[in-house]
């Protein structure tokens, strides 16, 4: 059985978020630091949660790979997701890329969210901080819109990717290879 064959019929090779323990921590983080209602706490949130969501760029990318490649088989194509981009890369790279549920709304509320930050992080020296304080209360809400359509964009392609495996590749499958997934 070839290389996409294979992981396409073990989810455990699907595309995941990397190192989810460690955004669960840091999520968990922002959260308290936003809680503290300071603008330190609300700015450190907001640096947190920037992480987050490029980490969740990053898996809609793969997922969107994912999708192309399996879209194509049996050609192979190969993607190469760089790791050390700015935000505005991943961003690029999702309107460049396939279609997916909820795509303009999340990228919609991605650049906003990134609009909050920028903003806060380059006027700090030049604006007072309780005006900047008074913009930032505004992250977490964004934030919490964005892990939302996440959650929904990352069901919906779960849905995609084992239909395609149950009424696509399996075919695929000889009667051995069918026996050991399916028993």
């Amino acid at each position: 059985m070839d290389k996409i064959l294979s992981r396409i019929m073990n989810s455990d090779d699907w595309p995941s978020i990397q190192m989810p323990e460690n955004l669960e921590l840091l999520n968990e983080l922002a959260d308290n630091s936003f809680g503290l209602n300071t603008f330190e706490g609300m700015l450190a949130a907001t640096l947190m949660y920037h992480q987050i969501l490029e980490a969740m760029c990053m898996h809609i990318l793969e997922d969107c790979y994912f999708y192309i490649q399996l879209s194509v088989y049996p050609a192979e194509i190969e993607f190469k997701l760089p790791k050390d981009k700015m935000f505005g890369y991943y961003i690029s790279e999702l309107k460049s890329s396939v279609s997916f549920l909820k795509k303009q709304e999340f990228i919609e509320k991605a650049e906003l969210f990134n609009s909050y930050r920028v903003g806060a992080v380059h006027r700090m020296r030049r604006t007072n901080l309780d005006t900047l304080a008074v913009e930032l209360q505004k992250v977490k809400g964004c934030f919490d819109e964005i892990f939302d359509l996440y959650n929904d964009i990352q069901d919906d392609f779960r849905v995609i990717f084992h239909s395609l495996q149950k009424d696509t590749f399996v075919e695929y499958l000889t009667d051995k290879e069918y026996d050991e997934y399916f028993g």
